[in-house]
């Protein structure tokens, strides 16, 4: 796995040489922007400096990122109201180093926690790289194993200076712990994150690829199984409701660019050609995420669909579009910005007051609903009806699940 990682220091993103704050090698001024663009490799990485340093935070700048894509999220997590906050706002792990100990983590799913091993000089570092501990990596991550489920390895000794890893440092803390490892600090090169992928770790990338001497792209098409695929490599095409929209092939070229601009871009092995969906009808793909499957001779595309997919008068190659959640939340939120005169809807939408009454009253319905059918009835007509006001505040049901998703499995007080 290939983890695009985000380190925040002002609002913005930033690179520094040694996790130095005073060392700043580049500003990126959109890291929202940033996050949207490397969500298509895989699940990124958002790390607070200020917080993990003591002075201040970027839980807003946070909370715009995770509401829209996949991040795991470290820096600065001492307490449990601030653990708490990122995952119910989003984040699908929280990454924990200063307080890593195992009081503080056995409040939260092994699945939800990374533990940080930071190490300068093959001693662990807390409190945002400024104080050493007498333990080991290794020693660190035999001790907590059992509270998480991943180790976030950083060599800062290496970080920001693009000179390289220490893979044999990393080897050491791989062999001694059944979690997986995540490794940063250093690592420039593809040779490298495939020396890696041999190792069973995953790499977290930031210095490399902000100043472009390492491609995403490049590293992302190298750990793909080609050898078993050919030349082509064939693609399932998703809405981002989880509906399967076509099945299609990709050559690297067309792999890379749909990587590298979002737009899906695929092989035709009629024509023997490169094509970017809608170029020619306006049935555009804007594609969010590039997953492959568990041998990585498979892609997922998961996108968002202007028009119809198929070539005949429907959205989906696979006949007839379902209709979800998902759906309803792409028609109410089309309905806000294109409003049919007349229709309920469009009141609901101009009058948030009658919106509010009518989701208290459906409520009251639901509670009160005498049989199975009814209940069923006042259940959907609050459903339709909150959906209707997360639409017209711009929340999606994404959002809502995320918050689920982070209440899910802790340990209360």
């Amino acid at each position: 796995m290939i983890i695009p990682s985000i380190d925040l220091l002002g609002g913005k993103a930033v690179q520094l040489r040694r996790g130095n704050p005073d060392d700043c090698a580049l500003t990126v001024d959109d890291p929202v922007g940033l996050a949207q663009d490397y969500a298509r490799y895989g699940e990124i990485a958002v790390i607070d400096l200020d917080a993990a340093l003591g002075r201040g935070d970027n839980l807003a700048v946070i909370e715009r990122i995770t509401a829209r894509v996949e991040a795991r999220v470290g820096g600065g997590i001492r307490d449990h109201a601030r653990a708490d906050r990122l995952l119910r706002g989003g984040a699908r792990k929280i990454i924990i180093g200063t307080q890593a100990t195992p009081d503080f983590l056995r409040r939260y799913p092994k699945d939800a926690v990374i533990v940080a091993l930071d190490a300068k000089k093959n001693r662990v570092v807390t409190e945002g790289w400024t104080q050493t501990s007498a333990d080991t990596p290794v020693e660190r991550a035999k001790a907590l194993e059992a509270f998480c489920s991943e180790f976030l390895f950083t060599v800062v000794d290496r970080e920001g200076m693009m000179q390289g890893t220490d893979l044999e440092a990393i080897r050491a803390v791989v062999e001694a712990t059944h979690n997986h490892v995540v490794a940063a600090g250093g690592i420039t090169t593809v040779a490298e994150i495939q020396a890696l992928d041999k190792l069973g770790a995953s790499c977290q990338l930031g210095m490399a690829i902000y100043t472009g001497k390492l491609s995403l792209s490049e590293a992302y098409l190298a750990l793909l199984d080609w050898d078993k695929t050919g030349t082509l490599m064939p693609v399932v095409v998703q809405d981002m409701g989880g509906q399967v929209l076509m099945f299609a092939w990709a050559d690297q070229a067309a792999v890379r660019r749909t990587l590298e601009t979002g737009e899906g871009t695929y092989f035709s092995r009629s024509r023997q050609e490169q094509w970017v969906k809608g170029a020619t009808s306006g049935h555009t793909q804007k594609v969010r995420e590039v997953r492959w499957d568990c041998d990585r001779d498979c892609l997922l595309y998961r996108t968002q669909q202007v028009g119809n997919a198929c070539h005949l008068p429907q959205r989906s190659c696979f006949g007839p579009e379902w209709f979800n959640l998902a759906h309803l939340e792409t028609i109410l939120q089309d309905r806000l910005v294109h409003p049919e005169e007349g229709s309920f809807v469009a009141k609901l939408f101009a009058d948030e007051a009658l919106l509010k009454a009518k989701i208290l009253e459906e409520a009251q319905e639901l509670t009160e609903a005498p049989t199975d059918r009814d209940t069923v009835w006042e259940a959907a007509d609050v459903m339709f009806f909150t959906m209707a006001l997360l639409a017209r505040r711009g929340l999606t049901l994404a959002q809502v699940e995320r918050e689920l998703r982070g209440r899910h499995g802790r340990r209360r007080g």
